[in-house]
Order: structure tokens, then sequence, then C-alpha cells
């Protein structure tokens, strides 16, 4: 008794076992490309019980999964075959994307110092913190470019290129409107900053993937959409620090406190803004001013 192709395209349980199969296939993919193109190989560092490492490669596969779930919600199509084939292409570009954000992050991020040396031979966990931090944020990105909304692969991989971009602005601003240099901190082992920085990092990445997402009415409108939508929350982050050393840790001077590594200080730090991103990503919508 044969099976034809539409009938497996109407059967759920089939259809949910593919894509349960082609995605382990495609974490199986980001983890060759990892151990190709990361710094350490986390076999190795398991042996080795270096957990900084590890955090920052949990960080990579918690990306990972935002990315195939962002490739599988996007919009369907009449077939299943293509939607399959869709799902597929998206997926590989975001194992690509990826890959490329921990280049990014020594690269370009992080790279006043030596990110190897802190990871390995320092176990530096406020590093550790911060590659985390980075590779959650990318994969939320990643997700928001390959749901399938935003136009395409081409326009993806842009969108991505433009996310990337707006974080370095960020954590240049960041570093500004901190009493203290993030990178010389980090690089000092202050666990504090890298955690609260962490925090920050996961907090930009929501609010572009928010900045992402949408339906698609042209470049133009997308853009200027975009734009908006960026702008206007990111304007709205800075008061965070203000309300939590105001008002809900008022009792403390909160860059005091991570500047002499208060991990206590980084944790609420790193709660408050991805507490306050998630809020705007559900509950601010600017588009209305176009």
């Amino acid at each position: 008794m044969s099976i034809s192709l539409s009938a497996v395209g109407n059967n759920p349980i089939v259809q949910s076992v593919i894509y349960l199969s082609i995605s382990c296939i495609m974490l199986f993919l980001s983890k060759f490309m990892f151990d190709k193109f990361s710094i350490f190989q986390p076999e190795k560092e398991i042996k080795n019980c270096n957990y900084t490492a590890i955090i920052a490669f949990c960080g990579y596969i918690i990306g990972m999964a935002f990315i195939l779930v962002g490739a599988f919600v996007g919009p369907s199509s009449k077939t299943f075959r293509l939607d399959l084939a869709m799902y597929v292409a998206y997926a590989i570009v975001g194992v690509i994307l990826m890959t490329t954000s921990g280049f990014v992050t020594r690269k370009i991020m992080l790279n006043r110092f030596d990110n190897a040396k802190e990871l390995l031979q320092d176990k530096n966990i406020g590093t550790a913190a911060v590659y985390f931090g980075f590779y959650v944020a990318h994969g939320l990105i990643i997700a928001a470019c390959v749901n399938g909304d935003v136009g395409g692969i081409l326009s993806s991989i842009f969108y991505y290129v433009l996310s990337v971009c707006f974080m370095f602005v960020f954590l240049r601003i960041y570093d500004l409107i901190t009493p203290y240099s993030v990178h010389d901190e980090l690089e000092n082992d202050n666990y504090a900053v890298g955690i609260a920085l962490a925090g920050n990092i996961i907090a930009i990445g929501i609010i572009l993937m928010k900045a992402t997402l949408g339906d698609v009415d042209g470049w133009k409108n997308s853009l200027i959409t975009y734009f908006v939508d960026l702008s206007a929350i990111l304007l709205m982050l800075p008061t965070v620090r203000y309300v939590l050393g105001n008002f809900i840790v008022k009792a403390i001077d909160i860059n005091k406190e991570l500047k002499n590594n208060n991990v206590a200080a980084g944790l609420i730090e790193f709660t408050c803004i991805t507490c306050f991103a998630l809020l705007v990503f559900f509950m601010v919508d600017f588009t209305v001013a176009i």
C-alpha cells in the first residue's frame, strides 16, 4: 500500500515528526559550524570543567532554538512541501547568520581584549555572560529575520546586518552612560558588569526583534516603520536605569555596586532591563506615528 505525498502533508503527526527530525539535523549542523568557526570546542571545555565557556555555548544553543522557532512559525503556503522547503531554507540561513554572530561578537563588539584568553584561560564569568547575552540576542534578531514576514532571504540578511549595526551603536552608548569602561571591567574579571551588560544586550535583542517583525508593505514603509519603532523604544531604555537607581534600589548607587563587582547588583539590572524590554515588546506600538 503506497502513501501519497498529499496524504503525508495532511497528517499533522507525520508533519510534526518531519519538522522535529529536520530541526535536530539543523541543530547538529549548527553545532558543526560552532566547532569549525568558534574559539573553542564545547566537548573539550566540558572535559576541562570549564563552565564559563559552556555558559557562552548555552547562549548559542538557546539562540538557535529561537531561530528554528522563528523559521517554523512564519507565514504558511498552500502546500506542505513548500512550507517544508521554506523552513529548511530559512533555517540554513539562520545557522549561517548565527555562526557569523560569534565572529561579530569577537571582532566587533568585544574587540578590545583577547576573548579566547578570557573564556578559556581566565575563565571569566563576566565575559561568558556577555557572550551568552549576545548569542541569545542574535538568536532573537535572526528569528525575526527568518520569520518570513520581512520579505525573503536577501531582506532577512539586510535586516540582520542593520540590527547588528544598531546593537553596536547601543553598546557604545551604554559604555558612554556608565561611569566606567565596560571593556576594562570585563577584562578585569568584573562579573557584575558582565551580567548587567548581558541583560541589556538581551533587552536590545528583544526590541530589535520587535522592530524587525511584521508584515512588509514595500521597502520604504518597512524601513520607516523599523526606524520609528527602534528609535522611539531606544530612547526609552535609558529611563530604566534611572527608575532602577531611584525607585527600585534607591538606597544604593547601582553604578558603584557594579563597579565594585557586586553580582547581586548585576542580577537586578539584568532582570529589570529584560523585563522592561518584554513589556515594550508586547505593549508598545509606535507604527501609528506614520
